[in-house]
């Protein structure tokens, strides 16, 4: 369970970091997607 929740704390930030670096851009649904699957439950 432990490995489960650090597996999510670090897609959270992956998910957090690609969202900063796409901030000035228009990101569209490809980088909405991929950052909605890096935050749902593996």
């Amino acid at each position: 369970m432990f490995y489960r929740v650090t597996l999510q704390r670090e897609r959270a930030l992956r998910a957090d970091r690609i969202e900063d670096v796409n901030a000035g851009f228009a990101g569209g649904k490809d980088v909405t997607a991929f950052v909605t699957s890096l935050r749902e439950l593996p």
